[in-house]
């Protein structure tokens, strides 16, 4: 991870992390005590059928594809391009403090917008590179019952401390992540219902 100051005119870099290796042994999977998360909530109800043109989940899927996840105050993107495709690096940019920010990143490992089991799903999964506070990996995806209508963005993971320094204020960090994940829910459901808009990049 890097710590990014912004008095001192310091400003991420996600070359940096472009080739960086996965964080070490992710690739094995979860261990028995790693954390494993379920983040989900309903954010809308459509007709019944396939998503809606320009619907609920057609504007939560632009801005997860966009790595617009997270609220602009807690978690900014730094991409490359937009929407991220597989092998792209996904920088995130932790506003940490006032003028502080914690910067690291992740390697795209699949997209999907497909139908599975009369569920439409569409969203990324990740995996944290070298560096990264936190090693595992994340799915994020917003999902329609097209059966019922129901509307739902979806946040799975497994996770464990990165560095030495996570592990250390390892209940400080648990705190965090959950936090995230709770403001991301309220952020994601905030745009089914189009109350915050979507960046130019859509």
């Amino acid at each position: 991870m890097q710590w990014i100051l912004k008095a001192l005119g310091g400003k991420p870099r996600l070359q940096d992390w472009e080739n960086r290796a996965a964080s070490l042994k992710v690739e094995e999977g979860p261990r028995p005590k790693d954390n494993r998360d379920c983040f989900e909530r309903e954010v809308a109800k459509e007709a019944v059928g396939l998503p809606e043109q320009g619907g609920p989940h057609q504007r939560v899927a632009k801005s997860i594809m966009a790595y617009e996840i997270f609220p602009p105050e807690v978690v900014s993107p730094v991409l490359h391009r937009s929407p991220i495709q597989v092998g792209d690096t996904v920088g995130i940019l932790f506003h940490f403090l006032p003028g502080v920010d914690l910067f690291c990143g992740a390697i795209v490992l699949e997209c999907f917008d497909e139908a599975r089991d009369e569920i439409w799903r569409t969203g990324f999964k990740y995996r944290t590179l070298s560096g990264h506070p936190e090693l595992g990996e994340e799915t994020f995806s917003v999902e329609k019952n097209m059966n019922t209508g129901t509307v739902i963005v979806a946040l799975r993971s497994w996770s464990r401390a990165g560095t030495w320094l996570t592990w250390l204020a390892w209940p400080y960090t648990r705190y965090s992540q959950i936090r995230a994940n709770k403001s991301a829910l309220a952020y994601l459901a905030m745009v089914a219902s189009q109350k915050v808009s979507l960046s130019k990049s859509n």
